[in-house]
């Protein structure tokens, strides 16, 4: 079951007189890592998780070179990837533009129909209690044993699974983990954004 939440519309794209808008978003409950979906995989259908790993990153090495070099890549079901590119300065005229001020900005993609559809398949519901409109206060010694029951349970925990676990928002999520981490009660792996933590 996926849940949404109702937000208002940016005030920069409202109309001056314009009535507020409310618009419905997923309320994403976590992000699933790729050990975690790979080993899910696994249990699913017996490919090996090491192999399909590898497999993987050899995929996304290859879609990489080709996508540079100006292909559309379809990966299964999945859909295309595709080169995203902008240019540093627009112009009015073709001449007026070198190639040096034209760089790869992302990748686009595009769904396939079918992933698309099985996508669409999934239950939606409207839920207040997943998305709080502010920071449950909860004490210090309740956070840490919420967050150590998690790491105990699964090796690890990211910001997203302590906000919804402790209905902590945000910025108040990343404060308290950081607090954690000072205090030697966890330490920080992974980089980017697949950063989690572990026990100190």
């Amino acid at each position: 079951m996926a849940y949404y939440d109702l937000k208002k519309k940016p005030s920069l794209t409202t109309k001056e007189g314009e009535t507020e808008i409310l618009y419905p978003a997923i309320v994403y409950q976590r992000t699933i890592p790729a050990d975690e979906l790979l080993r899910r995989v696994e249990q699913r259908c017996g490919f090996k998780e090491g192999m399909m790993a590898g497999a993987l990153m050899e995929i996304m090495d290859l879609a990489a070179e080709y996508i540079g070099d100006g292909y559309r890549v379809e990966l299964g079901e999945f859909g295309y990837f595709s080169g995203k590119i902008k240019s540093s300065k627009l112009v009015a005229r073709r001449d007026d533009i070198r190639s040096a001020s034209v760089r790869f900005t992302g990748v686009n993609f595009r769904p396939s129909k079918k992933f698309v559809k099985q996508v669409s398949e999934g239950g939606l519901e409207r839920s207040s209690e997943v998305c709080l409109r502010q920071s449950n206060r909860l004490p210090a010694g309740e956070l840490e044993r919420i967050l150590m029951e998690h790491i105990d349970k699964h090796g690890f925990i990211d910001r997203s699974t302590y906000t919804m676990l402790t209905g902590r928002l945000k910025n108040v999520a990343a404060a308290d983990l950081k607090g954690f981490v000072e205090r030697g009660i966890i330490k920080r792996a992974g980089r980017g954004n697949r950063v989690y933590f572990v026990k100190g």
